[in-house]
């Protein structure tokens, strides 16, 4: 059953992920690992990758998109990981987080993806 509270937007973008806490495996915090986007929403992110992450793994997400062209700081927590042959999806729930983006890239939201 989906949970999903809102459609996600089919949109391929490459983005990192900064690992900023993670209980199962504090030696990965402080990494930098590059994703590509499968599907956006406001508050929630698919992406692929090549880097296993724990489910409650928490991310610092820098992505760049948009025309024009802007960068959005966001938090998010993996939810989920699911493996396929060798690359490994995950689902990241975005959260309001003082110094991010989180607002603005609520608001933008739409506009970024009205051609969709």
């Amino acid at each position: 059953m989906d949970k999903r509270i809102e459609p996600r937007v089919p949109h391929e973008v490459n983005f990192f992920v900064h690992i900023q806490e993670c209980q199962q495996d504090p030696e990965l915090v402080g990494l930098s690992v590059e994703c590509i986007a499968i599907d956006l929403s406001t508050r929630g992110m698919q992406f692929r990758t090549d880097i296993a992450l724990h489910s409650g793994t928490r991310l610092g997400i820098t992505l760049g998109i948009g025309e024009p062209f802007a960068m959005y700081e966001l938090y998010g927590a993996v939810r989920w990981v699911r493996a396929d042959d060798e690359v490994l999806f995950m689902g990241v729930l975005l959260e309001e987080k003082e110094d991010t983006d989180y607002f603005k890239w609520e608001s933008d939201f739409p506009a970024l993806f009205q051609a969709n």
